[in-house]
């Protein structure tokens, strides 16, 4: 009997502190049940580092300028909700609304607007490509001057994506392997590497494509909650 509440005990320790850890995390937006929920993220294509603030209380989230520290968790929230948040990046501020459906993935892009100025747009993606063995590999095009992306790796370089527009994203199940991918833009002899290591089947990836000094650059972050 004393054996066992001692286990009971040791359990309810673990969880409190897993619930805090979790509570530690910045939470931007009141959590919806799994069956109605939504999922938003952010990533920074400007040149600065900048801070995501919710509109409805003071929870931040910093993304810096520099590769996976540029994109931010998924955050998931009660689809069919308005959100705002206001973001702010070396004294320019500029603000975002955004409702999502059941399920959707939402990816808020922040790029840079003329002189020092910053702007948003969405790219928005409904996930229906799960398979526990293979690995979900997805390329952003966040370049407004390359109209269409190119997505190559493998052995042989061979096209992983191909023809992907401005502010949009193609997805494709691949085997996990360790890969490493080339991004181009078509017509363009520049072209961006990226090592994404192995991949871990049933993890999605996303790997996104930026210009940032008239240079184009690519970094690639596992798709978190």
């Amino acid at each position: 009997m004393r054996r066992t509440l001692y286990l009971l005990a040791g359990l309810f320790l673990v969880f409190i502190s897993l619930s805090a850890a979790k509570a530690a995390e910045p939470q931007l937006y009141e959590t919806g049940p799994s069956e109605e929920s939504s999922y938003i993220r952010f990533v920074n294509a400007t040149e600065k580092s900048i801070s995501v603030v919710s509109s409805k209380g003071s929870a931040k989230v910093e993304l810096t300028a520099k590769a996976q520290g540029r994109v931010s968790r998924f955050f998931p929230v009660k689809s069919g909700s308005r959100l705002s948040a206001n973001i702010q990046s070396d004294g320019h501020k500029t603000s975002v609304e955004v409702t999502g459906r059941a399920w959707e993935y939402i990816t808020v892009a922040v790029l840079p607007d003329g002189a020092a100025q910053i702007k948003t747009t969405l790219v928005r993606e409904t996930p229906e490509d799960f398979n526990a063995m293979r690995a979900s590999l997805a390329l952003f095009n966040l370049d407004a001057q390359c109209g269409a992306a190119l997505m190559q790796g493998g052995a042989k370089n061979s096209s992983i994506l191909d023809d992907v527009k401005p502010f949009s994203v193609q997805r494709r199940l691949i085997n996990p392997v360790k890969l490493n991918v080339t991004v181009t833009c078509k017509g363009q002899t520049a072209s961006a590497g990226v090592d994404l290591a192995q991949l871990q089947a049933g993890e999605r990836y996303s790997v996104f494509l930026l210009k940032v000094k008239n240079a184009p650059q690519a970094f690639f972050a596992r798709d978190a909650n």
